[in-house]
């Protein structure tokens, strides 16, 4: 076994985690990466994505989240996300219908000139499909 370091999972909201774990897999914006105990100092963007707990048990996590940021040092790691959910929580259904909102906004329903509305509705289209992959995986 590897050992154990605490992980703190933040939303503007609230804690959703916090307690001891084994390893914690990341979506970065470069690639996903995993972190173990005694991992040297860092700093990373998240994109959303599934964030993977292995637990000082050995359990199984897997969480959503909308992007945010990670880092880790000193035995401690902390996660400040956008927006995060646990597999078990996530409303599949409200997550279906927020993904045919955006997918209906990128058909067409957007002035092609507000690129700005363009990225929104493409990052929430990604994170409709996120919990719901996420969600489907329980």
């Amino acid at each position: 076994m590897a050992g154990t370091f605490n992980l703190q999972i933040v939303t503007p909201e609230s804690e959703v985690f916090n307690a001891p774990v084994e390893s914690v897999t990341l979506p970065g914006m470069e690639a996903r990466f995993g972190v173990l105990r005694g991992h040297a100092p860092l700093i990373a963007a998240l994109e959303p994505g599934a964030v993977e707990i292995t637990d000082a048990d050995g359990a199984r996590t897997v969480m959503a989240v909308g992007g945010g940021f990670f880092q880790v040092s000193s035995g401690n790691a902390m996660v400040l996300a956008d927006s995060a959910e646990l597999s078990s929580e996530i409303n599949v259904e409200r997550a279906a219908e927020a993904e045919r909102r955006a997918a209906s906004r990128l058909a067409g329903q957007i002035d092609e000139g507000l690129v700005l509305q363009r990225e929104r509705a493409e990052a929430s289209l990604k994170r409709a499909r996120i919990r719901q992959r996420i969600a489907g995986g329980r």
